[in-house]
């Protein structure tokens, strides 16, 4: 019970927290002192670097977004929620933390879950000043706390040039804090660049999975437990499935929780918004020696992806990357398994052997990098479009090995996945269809229905894959092409014409607008860009086939893009990702254009 009220306090204070701080964004004073009195082992830490600056810094971002001044509001709000109209000796210019940690413990277990301690370090120019000017409070008592009645009971005590609050039920775990002294602290175990992130980005948050997971593993595998037991006993008719395809998916998801829980050491994220973009770097660190830390071992793009050139612009979505990373090599054995686990009875040992030895025999016949690129196709059922291409320097052992697992994938038991989702699959292969400059093609095609008629989910499964998805592919010039969705022979005919004649060099301006937006993308393992209105309409477009309703039409113009890169070095990977300003606009206009077209009276309906 004390476990679980203690539970609930942390949660309430970060709500405080978020409340107090979370609008303060902006870069940190170089003599920061705060993380100096976070210990180590600490769970998890919340940086808000100085206060005025952020305020300033997230005013420029979201101008032309949000018509209220984010530094008037906070000016507004501070006062009322401290208690303090002048808000006498707190230092505006400084970095509020909120942290996390165990009592007394390196690394205490979960019966000594009284031992957590939580608190917010919040900076002040002087602490008696700053205690004056709160009006409703108790006097300070003989450790030196005093209790702010404005603030929910929250108890204040003074650690040097900080003001430190918690919760009143957290008395002694307080004075236990303030009287310790940490061997080691956070900023003594971060590296130099999660260091420098943890003081100049205008928001850090980190968190110690490692001690996460040896503090609070115990009651997450009873957790886990229970929740197995109840699936067991749900009724297959409220699902759509029976209790083991539940299993298979419940046992994928606790895999990967276990594989996070044993692999990742620590995780931070740290937030920057700028005048023409709101930048999030996430930083992982993994456990020396395990297979995560294998996977991200090296950086292998260091020379850039030579194949951006084929990226278009107009696309939903698009992705490229090395095929040197470690990240796919080591990830193999991870992904067969989790495709085994769904399949659960459908798919044989000996297929799963066979999966990865196709798998791994194609790593070694591929090199370079690989680009992959989808946008909207109006013109078929499938509302999807696609084509990639994969660099490779054994084109016919590739070619080889593409036909062995797509045998396997018609004869295995794969295609009974489906039947586990209510769906009915066929894959039927043609090989050497034509020949088109030299290039033998072979097609294939994917056909996916609902085991129902009639129902939401069989008309959404009906709009989603119309009548089938078709695919072709062929290798030419050491690169291995393939189309996706109608007229793919068409679009195989173009690929192959590019690849021939060397057309395809210059970057489309929306690739180049994208990686501009994360410096050194252009050498990352992997880049990603998602146009979400794009998107969108395609989305729309779809539930118009199943909806009897009047669907607006998007016809924002939009040339912004999301954008994702990732690179992984010494056992780290950090993941960078950019919102654009100009795409959060195009967002919020499309929002507007579908409400006034849904207000507007409807005089057709679909039957």
């Amino acid at each position: 019970m004390t476990a679980s009220r203690n539970l609930r306090n942390i949660a309430v204070f970060s709500v405080l927290f978020l409340t107090f701080a979370m609008p303060l964004f902006i870069q940190a004073q170089a003599n920061d002192q705060a993380l100096k009195y976070v210990p180590d082992n600490a769970l998890f830490c919340i940086r808000i670097n100085n206060i005025n600056k952020s305020m300033t810094q997230l005013d420029q971002f979201l101008s032309d977004v949000y018509p209220i001044s984010t530094s008037a509001l906070v000016k507004a709000l501070l006062p009322n929620l401290l208690g303090s109209p002048e808000l006498a000796g707190l230092n505006m210019d400084g970095s509020i933390t909120a942290f996390g940690t165990i009592l007394n413990s390196q690394y205490a277990q979960s019966a000594e879950m009284t031992n957590i301690f939580a608190g917010i370090l919040v900076p002040v120019t002087n602490y008696q000043e700053f205690i004056n000017g709160i009006a409703n409070k108790t006097p300070t008592d003989d450790n030196g706390v005093v209790k702010l009645t404005s603030l929910q009971n929250v108890l204040v005590t003074q650690l040097s040039n900080y003001a430190l609050m918690t919760w009143e039920a957290n008395y002694d775990n307080l004075v236990k804090f303030k009287n310790q002294t940490a061997a080691t602290t956070l900023s003594s175990v971060l590296d130099s660049s999660e260091a420098k992130q943890a003081t100049s980005e205008p928001v850090w948050i980190y968190g110690n999975i490692e001690q996460a997971a040896k503090t609070f593993g115990p009651m997450l595998t009873v957790a886990i437990d229970g929740l197995k037991s109840s699936i067991a006993s749900v009724p297959s008719d409220l699902t759509g499935m029976d209790a083991s395809e539940l299993q298979n998916i419940m046992d994928i998801y606790v895999s990967m929780l276990d594989t996070i829980l044993k692999e990742v050491k620590t995780v931070s994220i740290s937030i920057n918004p700028t005048q023409n973009a709101l930048n999030i770097t996430k930083v992982v660190n993994t456990v020396p020696g395990t297979k995560m830390a294998k996977m991200f071992a090296t950086n292998s793009a260091a020379t850039g992806n030579n194949l951006l050139p084929y990226l278009e612009d107009g696309s939903m979505m698009s992705f490229a990357f090395s095929l040197n990373s470690p990240i796919l090599t080591e990830s193999i054995d991870l992904q067969v398994n989790m495709l085994s686990m769904l399949g659960g009875d459908t798919i044989s040992k000996d297929v799963i052997e066979k999966m990865t030895s196709i798998s791994k025999q194609a790593m070694d016949c591929v090199s370079g990098n690989a680009v992959y690129t989808f946008s909207e196709d109006a013109d078929s059922k499938f509302p999807f479009k696609g084509k990639y291409l994969i660099g490779v320097k054994d084109e016919k052992k590739f070619q080889q090995l593409i036909n062995e697992s797509s045998e396997l994938m018609m004869n295995s038991g794969f295609m009974d996945i489906y039947k586990s989702m209510g769906m009915d699959a066929e894959f039927k292969i043609n090989h050497n269809v034509e020949t088109y400059k030299g290039v033998s093609i072979d097609s294939a095609k994917l056909s996916i229905k609902s085991n129902e008629t009639h129902t939401p989910q069989s008309e959404m499964i009906k709009s989603m894959y119309g009548e089938g998805i078709e695919y072709r592919w062929g290798v030419t010039n050491g690169l291995f092409a393939a189309a996706i969705g109608s007229n793919s022979d068409k679009t195989m005919h173009e690929l192959i014409d590019q690849i021939q004649s060397g057309s395809a060099k210059q970057i489309c301006s929306e690739t180049q607008a994208a990686l501009a937006l994360i410096q050194g993308s252009e050498k990352s393992d992997f880049f990603f860009t998602m146009n979400f209105i794009r998107l969108m309409k395609t989305g729309l477009g779809m539930t118009s086939s199943i909806l009897p309703i009047k669907i607006p039409d998007v016809n924002v113009q939009t040339k912004s893009n999301l954008v994702i890169a990732g690179k992984s070095e010494k056992g780290k990977m950090t993941i960078q990702l950019a919102i654009p300003k100009e795409h959060i606009k195009e967002i919020m206009n499309t929002i507007i254009t579908i409400q006034q077209q849904m207000m507007q009276p409807q005089t057709t309906a679909k039957l």
